[in-house]
């Protein structure tokens, strides 16, 4: 059933991992659904008399927007794939101001943003382009919606190719320092669409999980070895191999930006090796399970089962290879 006061919706990043499952959301439900794609993008999403899809020139000097058509919600599933600082203030920042100002001419009813429950705690360069994002967004006067999930389903399964060839499933100190909630793409995505009609989730910033229980890295490396019938294997990395390696490579960061790069990679990678995905409790200085809400029905152990079942499907997460 569409809201009669909003029919047109534009999605942003629809060609991403969750962006995709969003597309296929708003088409089932019957809105008309304009995709942007970056020029010689494939969409393969369906022929739905309802679906049009736009190629643009995201890095052209010109603005990108101006052949967009107007529309009553604009949807930002864009995210820099890399989280390198220069990435992050383009796309977390830079795209996503563009296509606000877009909303903002064309007096777009509602923009929802695709961010990221990390930005509780930011201590990274990515994290910071989306909270100045952010800020405009909640100053600009329009209805909006900050969806804040949990992990990805896909995001914690960057070592099940690892386990399949007999190798150790890594983990960062003990594996139960860190833990989250983490929800599955269609469910997300029917999460981020029910925005656009429930008033309760109009001009917030909305944390939100999968259904529980929580999952530790030690969970996940007991349900991969399980399903995927392999001996149980397990290595404990400190979590100072992460300071001993951005030690080494500052002084050689002051005549290499890839280095640089290479170095930012490393924090993010510490990051979530010492930071639970789930809501932040400021005043008690820690994550709390309790408080974060849950939605969807999907749970973790059934997606890795799915991979088993079609191992095709098993992402290719190369930029978490450090540690191969």
């Amino acid at each position: 059933m569409i809201d009669g006061s909003a029919k047109r919706v534009l999605v942003a990043g629809a060609s991403g991992y969750i962006g995709r499952a969003v597309v296929a959301e708003l088409i089932e439900r019957g809105y008309f659904v304009y995709v942007i794609v970056r020029q010689n993008t494939k969409f393969a999403q369906s022929n739905a008399n309802n679906l049009n899809i736009l190629s643009v020139d995201i890095d052209t000097k010109e603005d990108w927007t101006q052949q967009f058509p107007k529309v009553d919600v604009v949807i930002s599933c864009l995210a820099s794939r890399s989280g390198r600082a220069e990435d992050a203030n383009y796309v977390d920042y830079g795209l996503n101001s563009d296509l606000l100002r877009f909303a903002c001419k064309t007096k777009v009813q509602h923009f929802i943003l695709l961010s990221a429950i990390c930005i509780q705690k930011p201590k990274l360069a990515f994290q910071y382009e989306k909270l100045r994002f952010q800020n405009e967004l909640i100053a600009s006067g329009l209805k909006y919606s900050i969806v804040l999930p949990t992990a990805f389903f896909k995001s914690l399964s960057g070592q099940i190719n690892r386990i399949k060839q007999g190798k150790s499933f890594l983990v960062f100190g003990s594996g139960r320092e860190t833990s989250s909630l983490p929800i599955s793409e269609t469910d997300l995505a029917r999460y981020i669409s029910n925005c656009i009609v429930q008033k309760e989730f109009w001009n917030k910033s909305l944390p939100v999980g999968g259904p529980g229980p929580v999952i530790t890295p030690l969970d996940q490396a007991e349900m991969i070895f399980e399903i995927f019938n392999r001996p149980k294997k397990i290595k404990h990395i400190s979590h100072r191999i992460f300071d001993l390696l951005i030690a080494f490579l500052l002084p050689f960061s002051l005549f290499s930006s890839k280095i640089k790069d290479h170095i930012e990679l490393l924090k993010i990678g510490k990051y979530y090796a010492q930071e639970s995905m789930l809501f932040y409790d400021a005043e008690t200085g820690s994550y709390s399970a309790e408080k974060t809400p849950q939605y969807g029905e999907k749970l973790l152990y059934e997606y890795y089962c799915s991979l088993r079942d079609e191992p095709h499907k098993i992402p290719d997460m190369g930029s978490q290879k450090l540690f191969s």
